[in-house]
């Protein structure tokens, strides 16, 4: 299968999936916006060291922000367009002839995220899963591993994310994990398409911004 329509397939199979809670019965819960914030943990080639590994960046770990607008389409069940910024820490190090360098990593993410969440009233403990697809924008600017040229560039591609928590009193906990993996030949120069693997983990809260009272109705 295509790696660009996995994701794709990925949603269907998770509506399908959660198509039955839209029938629970209950009042829609109003829509909310949330801001979020975490630490992000860069895996795969973002990850690696940038003079041990042929395609690492040697990114640390970082942190992310962003908002989401999440509708309610049943008590259970909920949409939630969403942008997010991560900025990962530097690579810093040293050449022989460009001295002191930095490769800086970051990525801008555009996303629909699909959750189902218990039911319960808003000071109960209400476990929630969801997966989300989106656009992932991933940003280097820095210099080739060669030490040549300087290096500022972005690739867009697809990438799917697949998180778990708690919300309690207006404040969500979650963990969350990006698949986020394309080919291109923008990066590190090469003869071919590379294939890179910017996989991330994070830990993030948020707070659902009140727009009315709490209530357990």
């Amino acid at each position: 299968m295509n790696s660009a329509l996995r994701p794709l397939v990925a949603l269907v199979v998770l509506v399908a999936l959660l198509l039955p809670g839209l029938a629970r019965a209950g009042a829609r819960p109003p829509s909310q916006v949330i801001v979020e914030g975490g630490i992000a943990f860069p895996y795969g080639h973002l990850g690696s060291d940038l003079g041990e590994s042929r395609l690492g960046f040697g990114a640390g770990n970082g942190f992310e922000l962003g908002f989401r607008y999440r509708y309610h389409l049943s008590q259970t069940f909920s949409i939630s367009p969403s942008f997010h910024f991560v900025d990962f820490k530097n690579f810093n190090g040293v050449d022989a002839e460009i001295g002191e360098y930095r490769v800086e990593c970051s990525s801008y993410r555009y996303g629909v995220e699909f959750m189902m969440m218990s039911e319960g009233g808003p000071r109960s403990p209400r476990p929630f899963l969801g997966l989300g697809v989106g656009m992932y924008r991933n940003r280097v600017k820095g210099f080739y591993q060669e030490y040549v040229n300087p290096l500022n560039d972005s690739v867009n591609t697809l990438g799917v994310s697949f998180r778990g928590g708690i919300q309690i009193i207006g404040l969500e906990l979650s963990l969350i994990y990006h698949v986020n993996r394309f080919n291109t030949w923008q990066f590190y120069q090469s003869d071919y398409r590379e294939r890179y693997n910017w996989d991330s983990f994070g830990i993030r809260a948020a707070w659902v911004v009140p727009f009315g009272g709490l209530s357990d109705s």
